[in-house]
């Protein structure tokens, strides 16, 4: 039985879903509706890393102040606004520097978010006395999953994304204001006074390895998410609507695997998980990837590409998890402090990665700059998530 802390930090996972399943979901239609190339998008995209840079500077000493309840409620707060920002972007198509500006404060407040819950996640966690953390990850996935469907719907329909964005945001509203008051209560010791100050606390090697890791792991899931739609598209000659598929199956398999995370990691051990993960992420990549090279044509290429995005989309979805449930358990810094550095690193790559890859694609192409996070991954291989708590 499900309690109601649980229930409600699971809501604020899923409007953290469904608002990034809609805004991944139409990258492909701004660089139609704008006129960019790759390069250019991807400098675009590059607002989202410098927002979450200004927000690293401070989220620590924040949810140390405020607690991570009440920065929960005051970060979603900025990240519905951000959200609609970029809805009324797509309604007028704004300049260039209104998107920059409504990007920059969706990676940085939605930074805020994902620290904030996953510190609510991790006390919930502890409550319940064995590893849970995929099963919050999981409705962020299904939340996804569910936006990828409802904008495969809409495009099919030809339902304008603007208006698309707008429902989205709605709904993510709905479930603030139904949730907010569910939310756990903070730990006293999540308060201490050296957090509050805001004094820096340094990370020790493993807390510095598992940063990295985060921005490989995120860094690869949201260049695979952004540029799936753009990769059908413009590699493989997809409709509208057949564009979705491999957002679909990508998010669709996260959603899955995440739910049978928590199982897979306490019947076989954190560290085997991850690094069957790492090749299924690897060997998805390279099948979808080499698609249109091969000799397949129409709806083959697209099934293939399709089942490679899918196996990606399993391998990528129990690594996260598997890293803050490990950092959730660290004695090296304070939780605020841990969980700040490791999670900004991760959602620095999430928002880093997607321009890197227009900036890469447009110099050669897009399946050899998608292919870097192949090889990239690889080097989560090095990691120990069983390892003595630090």
């Amino acid at each position: 039985m499900w309690s109601r802390e649980r229930l409600s930090v699971c809501a604020y996972f899923a409007i953290l879903g469904i608002v990034c399943s809609a805004w991944a979901s139409s990258i492909d239609e701004i660089k139609v509706l704008l006129g960019l190339d790759k390069r250019q998008l991807g400098w675009l995209l590059f607002s989202g890393p410098f927002g979450n840079l200004i927000s690293f500077t401070f989220t620590s000493a924040f949810v140390a102040r405020f607690g991570a309840r009440r920065s929960v409620i005051l970060a979603s707060f900025a990240y519905l606004a951000s959200a609609s920002a970029l809805t009324a972007c797509f309604f007028t198509a704004a300049p260039i520097p209104f998107w920059c500006a409504a990007i920059a404060l969706f990676g940085g407040s939605g930074n805020m978010v994902n620290i904030s819950i996953n510190a609510q996640a991790g006390l919930v966690e502890k409550q319940a006395g064995r590893q849970i953390m995929g099963s919050f990850h999981g409705v962020f996935s299904l939340m996804m999953f569910s936006g990828a469907i409802f904008t495969l719907t809409t495009t099919t329909l030809a339902i304008p994304v603007a208006l698309r964005l707008l429902v989205t945001v709605i709904a993510a509203v709905l479930l603030h204001l139904g949730f907010l008051r569910g939310l756990p209560a903070d730990e006293p010791s999540e308060c201490s006074a050296a957090d509050v100050s805001g004094r820096w606390h340094r990370p020790d090697r493993a807390l510095v390895a598992m940063g990295f890791a985060a921005l490989v792991i995120m860094g690869c899931e949201a260049s695979i998410c952004d540029w799936v739609c753009v990769f059908f598209r413009d590699s493989l000659s997809a409709t509208d609507a057949q564009s979705k598929w491999g957002f679909c199956a990508v998010t669709g398999m996260m959603a899955y695997a995440r739910f049978k995370g928590d199982w897979l990691v306490n019947r076989f051990s954190a560290s085997r998980v991850l690094h069957m993960d790492c090749f299924l992420v690897s060997l998805g990549l390279i099948l979808a990837l080499v698609t249109p090279f091969l000799p397949l044509k129409g709806l083959v290429a697209l099934v293939v590409a399709t089942a490679g995005y899918a196996v990606s989309g399993f391998g990528i979805a129990g690594m996260i998890p598997i890293l803050y449930s490990k950092v959730n358990r660290t004695k090296a810094m304070p939780p605020a402090s841990a969980l700040t550095f490791v999670g900004s690193m991760g959602f620095f790559g999430y928002f880093f990665g997607p321009p890197l890859i227009g900036y890469v694609a447009e110099s050669f192409s897009l399946s050899i700059a998608l292919g870097l996070f192949a090889v990239f991954i690889l080097s989560c291989l090095a990691l120990n998530p069983d390892g003595s708590d630090g």
